[in-house]
């Protein structure tokens, strides 16, 4: 029995550092079915971390909305202090073939407060999702003891997200630009908990080990605004990543770089109360490859977007918001050569209140998600509440 039980510990204390080692990025075939979901491979899902407004035109307006910690020069101009919080949970399903499994994944993906200083400099500071990654894979086996094969069942269970806080100044320049400079900490965990028991439970114990892998990197961005006529405006923003690294027990055991990103957006308001956009950004996920396992690819994606937000029906004497959008995404990590691919979309309320003192808003999102040579197919929605207040 010692010796049962001290090679099975053995065994699950490789699989488990083996997983740890390359910074928590699991991916063995059959892995989509494995974790309940297409969305969660590799370090994770791209939350984006934009506000609700943002989700409700599907990200069209990330760039060029103050909230979204994307573009430091939208806070140029900003006139109040705003306090912002959210909460966006999704719940996906998986189905490949005949066989159907859902999962549930609850996100805060956004805090954020904004001060408006002199001559329309405005500084915030915000805390947002950047990738999520949890889930629960339960396999049955057998495991070899003193020549005897016995049925075991595996239960690994990982639980671990990346955030970005970032600290970044605006400058409104008269009416015509806006200018931004951010600076961003990327960190977070990822704990892996592996337990397996034995049939024979009279003759073998479980066995249960884990362990966690930790985060750092750093990046800058800028952003720029600049009114092309009445009307119509272009927005861009770039963010340059610094070094990434993973470490178990403060040794580093991985390093890449935190993914490059550039996006613009082209803006039109020329219809009082409705504003248009449309955007793209690149993001080089790619700069994380040499933190994954040889199982998991990172893809650089393309990212399109298109979205509207117009003056609904007046609430108390004010118009309430309505939005829509559509986006479609590359996510960035999958086991094959291709990208999963996300289809987007979304429609969203704004419910001013207390004279323009708060609001609160609501986004839905219906996602669906593809992998080009794969039987599986998923499908999200995404439910998104924020409130701000403007003291």
């Amino acid at each position: 029995m010692n010796r049962a039980m001290l090679l099975t510990n053995h065994r699950i204390r490789t699989g488990v550092a083996a997983t740890m080692l390359i910074a928590g990025s699991l991916a063995v075939p059959g892995i989509a079915g494995a974790q309940g979901s297409l969305s969660a491979l590799g370090f994770g899902y791209p939350v984006n971390g934009m506000s609700i407004r943002a989700s409700g035109t599907a990200g069209a307006f990330g760039d060029i909305d103050p909230l979204s910690p994307i573009n430091p020069a939208a806070l140029g101009g900003i006139a109040r202090t705003v306090l912002s919080a959210q909460a966006e949970p999704e719940y996906r399903r998986l189905t490949v073939g005949g066989v159907t499994e859902r999962t549930a994944s609850q996100r805060i993906p956004l805090l954020a407060v904004i001060f408006p200083a002199a001559r329309g400099v405005a500084v915030g500071f915000s805390a947002r999702g950047f990738l999520d990654r949890s889930y629960t894979t339960t396999t049955r086996g057998t495991a070899d003891v003193d020549g005897a094969s016995l049925s075991t069942n595996e239960q690994l269970t990982m639980r671990g997200a990346i955030g970005d806080i970032r600290g970044a100044v605006g400058w409104q320049i008269g009416n015509w630009a806006r200018v931004g400079l951010g600076g961003h900490i990327f960190t977070g965990e990822n704990t892996g908990v592996r337990e397996r028991t034995f049939a024979d439970t009279l003759r073998f114990g479980s066995t249960l080990d884990s362990s966690r892998v930790t985060y750092i990197g750093t990046a800058v961005s800028i952003g720029g605004e600049i009114r092309l006529f009445k009307g119509l405006a272009a927005a861009a923003s770039y963010r340059a990543g610094n070094r990434f690294e993973a470490r178990i027990r403060d040794t580093t055991r991985a390093a890449g770089n935190v993914p490059a990103r550039l996006g613009g957006t082209l803006r039109y308001d020329g219809i009082t109360g409705s504003s248009f956009a449309v955007g793209f950004e690149q993001v080089n996920w790619s700069a994380m490859q040499s933190m994954a396992s040889s199982r998991t690819r990172a893809h650089d994606a393309l990212n399109l977007f298109g979205g509207a937000e117009v003056a609904g029906p007046r609430l108390r004497g004010v118009p309430l918001l309505l939005r829509a959008g559509y986006a479609r995404t590359d996510l960035p990590f999958s086991t094959t050569s291709a990208p999963v691919r996300e289809i987007r979309l979304s429609g969203g309320l704004g419910f001013p209140l207390a004279r323009d003192a708060a609001a609160i808003d609501f986004s839905l999102q219906r996602a669906t998600r593809s992998l080009a040579g794969s039987a599986a197919r998923e499908a999200a929605w995404l439910l998104g509440v924020g409130i701000q207040v403007r003291p």
